[in-house]
Order: C-alpha cells, then sequence, then structure tokens
C-alpha cells in the first residue's frame, strides 16, 4: 500500500464497527478519551454478562510532527484495576494496544470489534453489510491511513503516553528513567507518596538498585523483578522503551502477598515436623485410627444433620427453590413451590416447564436457564409466574452447579415474589403523577381567577368610586346603570365560583347523579328560550327528532351541559351566525348536535379540551375560565355517555353528545 504524504494527507476518520446482543452498529471516534463496559455510564456501552462493567479504556494521541492522530486500547478503568475476561486484539492476549485499521478485538470473548481509519469521502460503506463495508474498504478508491510502529513510538511518545493514559489517576506507582541521562524523568502521584526521598535519591534509591544493570544484561524488553525496601516487598514490571530510551517501572505493593507465602511456608514446615513426629510415634498408630474412624463416624452424623438443618430451611421458606438439569428437567423443589403449584417433587422430578406452565412463559424460563449455562455465572431476572389468582411478579436468581470436573450439570433458582412491591412501586408512581397533576391544576386556577376576577373586581370598583363621589350628580337612570353594573360582575363571579365548587366536586367524585323523568322536547325548548334572550346576533335553530321523548336523565345535569355548549357557540362566534341545535332520540339513546359558525378550534388544542383550565390558544380576548367544558365532560361521564368534537379554524365547531338510556 502507497504510504500517504503529510501533504497530501486528507481527514481521516476513525470508526468502531461494533457487534454485541443489540447487533450491529458503528461509533465515531472524536473525542479524546473513552471508556469502554457493560456499564450505561461508560462512553461506549457493550451489551454482554462477559463484558467487565469497566472494561477498557481508549484514548487519543496525537502523532508528531503531524496533524494526524492514533487511537491506544488500554485493558481495565482509569484506576488500574484490569479487566476480568482481558482483551483479545487480532487473536492475541493484550494489555495496551495501538489500533491499526482492520484490527479485531474481541471484549471479553464474547463482543466483537473491528477498528477502521479512512477518508471522509470513503465513509458511506458503513451504511451497509459488514461484509460489504470490508469490501468497499478493500477497494481501490479508498485510502487507509496506516501509521507506521515508528510513528507511533517516536522520541515524544514518552510523554504523549503520559498525558493521555491517566497515570496520575493510578494508585500504583509509576517511575521512569532515561537509560542514557540516568535521572528520573517522571513520577506519578503515588510514587511521590510512597517513596518521598525517590526524587532526591534518583538512582541510588533503593528501589531502583540494580535496575539498569538488570535492563542492559536483559534479552527482553519487559520483565519482572521483586525488591525489598523498609520491611516492605514490591513487584516492578519493568518495561524498556528502545525507541526513546526510557525505561518505564510499574511498582505494585506485595507485601502482604509475601506476608502469606511465608505463612504457608511455616505451615508447611510445621506439617512436616508433624509428620515426622507421628512416623516416630508408630506404636500409637492403631489408636490413632480408631479415634479417626470414630471422628469420621461422628462428622458423617454431624453431616446428615447439617443436610436435615438445610431441608428444613428449603421447605421453610417462603421463596420458590428450584433446581433443573441442563435439559431442562426438574430435579429438586422446595415444600413452598409444591404448596403454590400444588405439586409434588415426585410428580415434578423430570417435567419440564413446558410441561407445567404456557409454552411462552415457559420459553422466557428455559433461555434465561441456557443463558445463565452458557454463561457460567449467577444472573437475575424480574419473571411472571402464572398462579390460581392470576399473574405474579418473582425476582429469579439462578446460577450453575457443577459437577467434580467443573462442569455445569445444573441449574439452581431461587425465586421471591416482589408482586406486592411491584404494586406498591406503581401506587406510588400513580401518586407522584396525581400529585404533579395536582400541583398544574392548583397553577391554571391561580392564572385563571387572576385573570377572570380583575375584570368584575374591576366593575365593582369603578362603579362603587363613581356612586360614591357623584351620587348627588347622577340622574336615577344613571345610578341604576351602574348598579346593574355591579349585579353583573357579581353575577359572573358567582358564576365563576360555581364553576370552581362544581370542578372540585367532579375532581373528588362528589358530583351526585339524581335521574328523573323529563320531557326532552320541552326542556330543550325552554332551554333554548332562556338563551335566545342573549344574543341579539346569533339565532338558535332547534330541531327535535326524538322517537320517545320521555326519558330519564339528570335534568340539573343535562341543563349544564346543554347550557355551556350552547353559550360556547354563542361566544366563539362573535361575527354572529345560526347555532344548530339537534335532538335525535330512540328508546336506547339519546344523541345532540349542536354546531356552530365560528372561530374553530386548532386541532393541536383538541386532545386537550376537555381538560380542567384550559382554553384553545385561538380565544384572544374572549373571556372564559376554561372549567365549563371540563364539568361537562365529567356530567357526561356520570351519564355513561360520549361526547366528540370535530372544528376547522374560520368554519366552526360540532359536539355531539351521545347519552344512554336505562331505563
Amino acid at each position: 500500500m502507497k504510504a500517504v504524504s503529510k501533504s497530501d494527507r486528507q481527514p481521516v476518520q476513525h470508526i468502531l464497527l461494533v457487534e454485541d446482543e443489540r447487533g450491529k452498529r458503528t461509533i465515531n471516534l472524536e473525542a479524546a478519551t473513552y471508556s469502554i463496559g457493560r456499564d450505561s455510564r461508560n462512553s461506549i456501552v457493550l451489551y454482554s454478562k462477559l463484558v467487565s462493567r469497566q472494561h477498557a479504556i481508549l484514548l487519543r494521541i496525537a502523532i508528531p510532527e503531524t496533524t494526524s492522530y492514533l487511537f491506544r486500547l488500554i485493558d481495565g478503568n482509569l484506576q488500574g484495576y484490569r479487566s476480568t475476561n482481558g482483551l483479545i486484539v487480532n487473536g492475541k492476549q493484550s494489555f495496551s494496544h495501538d489500533l491499526h485499521h482492520g484490527d479485531v478485538i474481541l471484549f471479553g470473548r464474547e463482543v466483537k470489534v473491528i477498528y477502521y481509519a479512512s477518508h471522509l469521502e470513503s465513509l458511506d460503506f458503513l451504511v451497509s453489510s459488514e461484509s460489504c463495508q470490508i469490501a468497499r474498504l478493500n477497494s481501490s478508491d479508498v485510502s487507509t491511513v496506516i501509521t507506521s510502529r515508528y510513528e507511533a513510538e517516536s522520541p515524544t511518545d514518552s510523554v504523549l503516553v503520559r498525558l493521555a493514559s491517566f497515570p496520575e489517576l493510578l494508585a500504583n506507582p509509576i517511575i521512569e528513567i532515561s537509560s542514557k541521562g540516568n535521572v528520573i524523568t517522571y513520577l506519578n502521584p503515588a510514587a511521590i507518596i510512597k517513596f518521598p526521598d525517590l526524587q532526591e535519591a534518583q538512582l541510588h534509591h533503593l528501589i531502583l538498585d540494580g535496575l539498569l544493570s538488570q535492563v542492559e544484561k536483559s534479552q527482553e524488553k519487559f520483565f519482572v523483578r521483586e525488591v525489598e525496601y523498609n520491611n516492605q516487598f514490591f513487584e516492578q514490571s519493568i518495561q524498556y522503551i528502545a525507541e526513546s530510551d526510557l525505561v518505564r517501572i510499574y511498582v505494585i505493593d506485595i507485601t502482604a502477598r509475601k506476608q502469606v507465602e511465608a505463612a504457608l511456608r511455616q505451615a508447611h514446615d510445621e506439617l512436616e515436623a508433624r509428620v515426622a513426629q507421628r512416623t516416630a510415634e508408630l506404636s500409637k498408630v492403631n489408636e490413632q485410627l480408631r479415634k479417626e474412624i470414630i471422628e469420621r463416624r461422628r462428622i458423617e452424623e454431624a453431616l446428615r444433620d447439617s443436610e436435615k438443618r438445610l431441608q428444613a430451611i428449603l421447605d421453610n421458606s417462603t421463596a420458590l427453590i428450584y433446581v433443573k438439569n441442563v435439559d431442562g428437567q426438574y430435579i429438586l423443589v422446595n415444600q413452598w413451590y409444591e404448596t403454590i403449584f400444588h405439586i409434588s417433587v415426585e410428580e415434578i422430578k423430570g417435567k419440564t416447564d413446558y410441561e407445567l406452565f404456557p409454552e411462552k412463559i415457559a420459553a422466557i424460563y428455559r433461555a434465561n436457564d441456557q443463558y445463565v449455562l452458557a454463561a457460567r455465572t449467577a444472573c437475575e431476572w424480574e419473571e411472571i409466574v402464572p398462579q390460581n389468582d392470576g399473574n405474579h411478579t418473582y425476582l429469579s436468581i439462578k446460577f450453575p452447579l457443577y459437577d467434580a470436573a467443573g462442569i455445569p450439570y445444573a441449574v439452581c433458582g431461587i425465586s421471591t415474589d416482589i408482586t406486592k412491591r411491584k404494586q406498591a412501586e406503581e401506587n406510588m408512581r400513580n401518586a407522584l403523577e396525581k400529585e404533579k397533576e395536582l400541583g398544574e391544576l392548583k397553577s391554571r386556577f391561580i392564572t385563571m381567577a387572576s385573570h377572570e376576577f380583575r375584570t368584575p373586581l374591576t366593575t365593582i370598583l369603578s362603579s362603587t368610586d363613581l356612586l360614591e363621589r357623584y351620587n348627588h350628580k347622577f340622574t336615577e337612570e344613571k345610578r341604576i346603570n351602574h348598579f346593574q353594573q355591579i349585579k353583573g360582575a357579581v353575577k359572573h363571579m358567582t358564576s365563576l365560583l360555581n364553576d370552581v365548587l362544581l370542578i372540585g366536586k367532579a375532581e373528588a367524585d362528589k358530583l351526585e347523579f339524581q335521574p328523573t323523568m323529563i320531557n326532552l322536547e320541552d326542556f330543550c325548548l325552554s332551554l333554548v328560550e332562556e338563551l335566545q334572550i342573549t344574543t341579539n346576533n346569533h339565532i338558535i335553530a332547534f330541531c327535535s327528532q326524538a322517537q320517545s321523548p320521555n326519558v330519564c336523565l339528570d335534568k340539573k345535569l343535562l341543563r349544564h351541559i346543554l347550557t355551556n355548549l350552547i353559550s360556547n357557540a354563542i361566544k366563539y362566534s362573535p361575527q354572529g351566525g345560526t347555532v344548530h341545535f339537534e335532538l335525535v332520540c330512540d328508546r336506547t339513546t339519546v344523541v345532540f348536535y349542536i354546531q356552530d359558525q365560528g372561530i374553530g378550534i386548532p386541532e393541536v388544542d383538541q386532545t386537550q379540551l376537555f381538560h380542567s383550565f384550559f382554553r384553545a390558544s385561538n380565544v384572544g380576548t374572549i373571556s372564559g375560565t376554561g372549567l365549563g367544558l371540563a364539568i361537562v365532560k365529567k356530567s357526561v361521564d356520570l351519564h355513561s355517555g360520549k361526547i366528540a368534537v370535530e372544528s376547522k379554524l374560520g368554519v366552526g365547531t360540532k359536539f355531539t353528545l351521545t347519552l344512554p338510556l336505562n331505563n
């Protein structure tokens, strides 16, 4: 492949192609640092139980004397802890690796990631399948940038690594020395704290004693040695970087391990002494054997007692405890399992979940069991379990059981009924939602009250002030006019308060439903006469098709429903026109149609039309509280009826009210 010169180099896109349990996806690499792992807080989340929570870090490193950069993959997290299952790069175990185009990385032996570095104009290949992507990357029209090892490990690489790999955050000491200058070039904070005199002593410090001579004699660029200092033992992982003549030392305190090894050696020596002593006491062998036999019998008896206690624990547990073999057949269940599902352990042995539960539910149980066997680790799920009183939610912890050869032979499960807890959580969520709605309702009420009460209060204040100042000058007609304005304002506020009280009753489910026999035609005609005198610009056209005019409905609620709908039709038709009011009634249902030629209702507002204090966005200066239709909806619900709305801006609105007749 022809190398790309610095002058010709174009912007390069760095891409990861990820394949895990969620399928395939591509990730553009742009940031300086990425954390990779199973935990959702990582920059790059990998979906597999075999991936550690913080599996690796990915660092962007600038290439000296160029505008390009490469990415370095390091196993473990920022605190220096390695991942559980490690990294495999191109088939080899790796701790740190500078990524090259086409590298294949395995995380946790299961998640596959492919790294690509390509020019921006060639990146449309990622839209297609993986095979198509690889084919395009290898085609002649894609120039791939490959950074040479020399470029990646230039003389300034040590500085880049220190800045990029965050050694300042590691808890273990890191020391870097120059093999040419015989001086320390870098100490991380952990090294300064652990060895406070190291910077002054330089290479004469005991922790570095003989280090450079070992590096010169060693045939390897990486080796490990142990050092004792101040009654402590340290393991040093020493890396010689020939290109920059640097020696990097990663130090781990192994004092505790050494103490354990010493204790083990002491125990071993004591054991050998005891064996020698017993060998010398051949005359006591028979007696000792007799004692051991007695002791073994005692242990066997204790084991039987322990098994009985364990069985008692299993049988008295209120959790479902069960064991199934690799084929999904039951081997063991506890007494609570028998009680819940009304089946004995003898009856359930050899059966599978497919013989005990519905197929879909059994398939979920089987999939979970197989996952545990494949992953060889304990897993936790919420599982739905059908019982006589309905479905219950169980928190199931399942783990594999191993034979002497270390091969899983069964799955053990412990399932606890958390149905009540889930219900409590749901009730809590509903309560919080209700509280939120009440808060919003309160806010809307305050807004409405401050707006709607201001005008009548202003009218009352103005009229009373004028009467107080100029009553002796006003004519009788003028005084009556001001008194009428005060009465009108009081009536308006009374109406507002009545609406608030009524919606309060409705929200608290205290609105009473008292149906009585009424003649619908007479009722509607009377209502039309009352409302017609309130307007000079509108005609209320009533039409009746009632087969059975005498029906049983709540007269008070019905008056409120129809008065509100017809009044709205008049109020929101400021240009006047005809309000069509139609009645259709048979023996089972009564239907009212109210249609105006007004301003209409925006479509986006129609879904919230029956919410308390809600008003359409196009009402402008037309007064209103936003309570009328909310009360209408509550009143219709008390009749077990339905209300529908059709509206078009600038054309008008049609309400359809349907009430069942339960004679």
